[in-house]
């Protein structure tokens, strides 16, 4: 296990869940599963697909972060384990399987990162911080779903965990896949930093009010993010880097506030709007990310960053995706879900774009000495 790292495991597998959970839909009425697919998607989507990428990148980034162990076998097991779960139990017509391995998936998260904590021999980064509040998020999020509270576990799990690792992580990756030095990261002011962790529990407690069924709280999300953007994010900085991720970052930090402000707007359209945040920024930015793991750590030239053509396809089938899936929101008669099978087709082109590149390069190290990072 010592040449085998954490991202090689599961990032493959977060693909195959974000190429099944849209697959359901093309199937739904062959009688394949009972589970309604709706359901299956969007388990498989964020438990599946999102937090495969996340256990991927956190077991790979906080040794390495805190310059502490690697990942034991133990901890290989169990997390394989958790998440082969995960992507099992997205089926089931009982939902508490699914969040109950949600829990016990995030709890060893946190033991897994609080031991190299206790341990670390490096200064933390300043968007731990927000790992944290995302942890108590999916943790909250997924008791309330096993309580069957819906409404207030997607705010808090779907949306509110993945959201603040992004709001947090972008702080550094928006910088880096736009070729800019990551400014905010290396604040040392004691304000600077307590307003920058302060925010992250401001968002958390706004997202906890929106779950509430509180319309006010998505432009308090609008604004927030916002501040995020050009604060912390920095966002209006110019950059000449010609690469496809540049453009993808500045997507991702677009779809934030805008899909909070059309909530807003569009209280009752919300499954729509969000699916601006999941499509524009989740999808786009897990990819993107993963990209520049795969690379650094693989011992691959960051120039490929702007050498591949499949990142600018990753980027333009996304894009279509959004645009199919806006027009099946407000779409009525027989043609709907033609609309709604065109956003899934530009979903499953993304991630085999992107996978017929970037998958060999997980398992087959790159050409250089040594990695990167």
């Amino acid at each position: 296990m010592k040449t085998l790292a954490p991202y090689q495991l599961f990032f493959p597998l977060g693909l195959l869940n974000a190429i099944l959970a849209i697959g359901v839909w093309f199937v739904q009425n062959l009688g394949w599963f009972t589970s309604p697919a709706l359901f299956i998607h969007s388990k498989l989507i964020v438990g599946g697909f999102l937090w495969s990428f996340i256990v991927g990148f956190l077991m790979t980034a906080v040794p390495r972060m805190t310059g502490t162990m690697s990942a034991n076998k133990i901890e290989y097991f169990i997390s394989g384990i958790l998440m082969i779960g995960q992507t099992l139990f997205a089926w089931q017509m009982d939902a508490r399987y699914f969040y109950g391995n949600q829990i016990i998936l995030t709890l060893f998260l946190i033991l897994y990162g609080g031991r190299r904590i206790l341990k670390m021999s490096k200064p933390l980064p300043i968007f731990f911080s927000h790992v944290g509040v995302a942890m108590v998020l999916a943790l909250l999020g997924s008791y309330y779903h096993f309580q069957g509270h819906s409404l207030m576990g997607t705010h808090l799990y779907q949306l509110g965990a993945t959201l603040l690792l992004i709001l947090g992580i972008g702080t550094r990756f928006f910088s880096f896949l736009s070729g800019l030095p990551s400014e905010f990261e290396t604040v040392t002011a004691p304000l600077k930093r307590f307003l920058f962790h302060g925010a992250g529990v401001a968002m958390g407690i706004l997202l906890f009010f929106a779950g509430k069924g509180v319309t006010l709280s998505y432009f308090g999300l609008f604004v927030a993010s916002l501040i995020y953007l050009f604060r912390f994010w920095k966002v209006q900085r110019a950059s000449n880097r010609p690469s496809a991720l540049k453009y993808g970052v500045r997507i991702v930090a677009t779809m934030i506030p805008l899909s909070f402000f059309l909530i807003w707007l569009q209280p009752l359209m919300y499954v729509t709007w969000l699916h601006l945040l999941f499509i524009g920024c989740f999808g786009l930015i897990t990819l993107s990310v993963a990209t520049r793991v795969t690379l650094a750590h693989g011992a691959y030239p960051i120039d490929l960053e702007m050498k591949s053509p499949a990142l600018w396809w990753l980027v333009f089938f996304l894009v279509l995706g959004i645009l199919f899936r806006i027009i099946y929101g407000f779409s009525e008669g027989p043609w709907k879900i033609n609309y709604l099978y065109l956003a899934s087709l530009f979903w499953i082109l993304a991630m085999i774009s992107w996978g017929w590149t970037f998958l060999p390069r997980i398992f087959k190290l790159g050409p250089q000495a040594k990695p990167s990072c």
